[in-house]
């Protein structure tokens, strides 16, 4: 055990420690709740009827292709701050806490923000192009293909609707992100991810099953492309890991 986590030698589970030494970590888990608790007391104010300030905010700030397209080239970073519920929001909170602020406290502050921030868009960015074909197949559906309008159907039999645009929130591409550049940096050094039973399991492990898991939940829930967020954030936070390990940062390979 290297660097600041010799502070950490010998206790189990810490967090209030790792916290102290990564306020990135600490800035983004603030953001995060400042923009749950915005989107809260938003949804109990009306600005027209039938339509919240919630809702407005979730669009105009959530990732939403039509106005994506339009200018609100804000909402690839902004979508992250947003989420869908408190239990959404609690366990982005805790995951990016356990493997963010190990993460920050290695490779500082600076590139802690780049692998969030950078993994969060571009899962973003897949998501958008995900819903743009999502919305080319469902004219063509419209249109008679046959075969097009077969998968249109079974995505509608899986409660997803074919038609219009979704809108994504939540952090959890950015979240991926740190998970597969902590595997990448750290792939043996064990991480506890349920605290109250002291359960772990090593970095690069975990973070495979977690991106394979993904894989096997959008592929069971036809149409839900917010998966993909998950994946391509993930991806990208490896391979920045790994650039990151070909510059000396890191553990050694066995």
């Amino acid at each position: 055990m290297s660097g600041p986590f010799r502070r950490l030698r010998g206790v189990p589970f810490r967090l209030w420690d790792m916290l102290r030494l990564a306020p990135a970590a600490r800035a983004v888990a603030w953001a995060c709740l400042a923009g749950f608790l915005i989107q809260t007391v938003a949804g109990r104010v009306d600005v027209a009827e039938g339509v919240s300030f919630g809702e407005a905010l979730q669009l105009g700030f959530g990732l939403h292709l039509p106005l994506l397209l339009s200018g609100f080239v804000w909402q690839v970073v902004t979508y992250m701050f947003l989420h869908g519920g408190w239990l959404h929001l609690l366990v982005n909170l805790l995951t990016l806490l356990l493997f963010g602020a190990g993460l920050e406290i290695e490779i500082g502050s600076r590139r802690f923000l780049r692998v969030f921030l950078l993994g969060g868009a571009l899962g973003g960015a897949a998501w958008a192009a995900a819903d743009l074909a999502g919305a080319w197949l469902a004219a063509e559906a419209l249109a008679g293909h046959g075969w097009l309008q077969r998968v249109a159907e079974a995505a509608a039999g899986r409660g997803c609707a074919p038609h219009g645009h979704g809108v994504c929130i939540g952090a959890s591409g950015g979240i991926f992100a740190l998970i597969g550049a902590f595997g990448a940096l750290f792939p043996r050094r064990r991480v506890v991810v349920f605290p109250l039973v002291w359960t772990s399991f090593p970095a690069r492990p975990l973070a495979v099953a977690l991106g394979a898991a993904t894989v096997v939940f959008a592929a069971w829930q036809l149409g839900n492309v917010a998966y993909l967020t998950h994946l391509f954030g993930g991806a990208a936070g490896y391979a920045y890991g790994r650039r990151l390990a070909r510059d000396g940062w890191g553990e050694e390979e066995a």
